[in-house]
């Protein structure tokens, strides 16, 4: 019976040292694979609000980028509508200033018969098919300073025989260019 009584125990011991290592070290292994996926779970939802917040800082940074340069065209679009106004504005002041030069003592009437009635008529009208009738509104509505330029520099005819309106620079003085002007638009 000692015999048996030492096996018995001999086995008794072995359960319970086996128990007491296998046992433990099971429920730690499950706790620390636990503790292992809770961890990486964590962390992967870190990295996800760190990712999704780096997108939206991107993607602020984009819009203000895109309203930085919407609002330098806009401003650049309105600096180019400022300087056309402004050329305008000149163009018109010019345009005035040469509208009101003081009248002339020359009567172009003297000299109209001379220089264009040949083309235009006697009453400014278009004796010749092609030249413009000088008494339309169209032609009234033109300003002097274009008038001058004209009487000046002459322009291409539409007539029949492909005749020209002439120069008049040189061989009208400014004086009687002004009168011209004066003359056509009182047609």
């Amino acid at each position: 019976m000692k015999t048996t009584t030492r096996f018995f125990t001999f086995i008794v011991l072995v359960l319970f040292w086996s128990a007491s290592v296998i046992l433990p070290s099971c429920g730690k292994k499950d706790d620390t694979t636990t503790t292992q996926d809770t961890s990486k779970t964590q962390q992967q939802t870190i990295q996800q609000q760190q990712n999704t917040q780096q997108q939206t800082q991107q993607q602020e940074v984009k819009k203000d980028s895109v309203k930085t340069d919407d609002k330098k065209k806009e401003e650049e679009k309105k600096k180019e509508e400022e300087k056309k106004k402004e050329e305008e504005k000149k163009k018109l002041e010019e345009t005035l200033k040469q509208d009101q030069r003081p009248e002339s003592n020359v009567d172009f009437a003297a000299i109209w018969p001379k220089k264009c009635a040949k083309c235009h008529g006697k009453d400014g009208k278009g004796k010749v098919e092609g030249v413009p009738d000088l008494t339309s509104s169209e032609v009234k509505g033109t300003s002097n300073n274009k008038l001058k330029q004209i009487i000046e520099n002459g322009k291409k005819g539409k007539t029949d025989d492909d005749e020209d309106m002439p120069s008049f620079k040189g061989k009208l003085t400014d004086e009687e260019i002004d009168a011209a002007v004066k003359y056509v638009k009182g047609l």
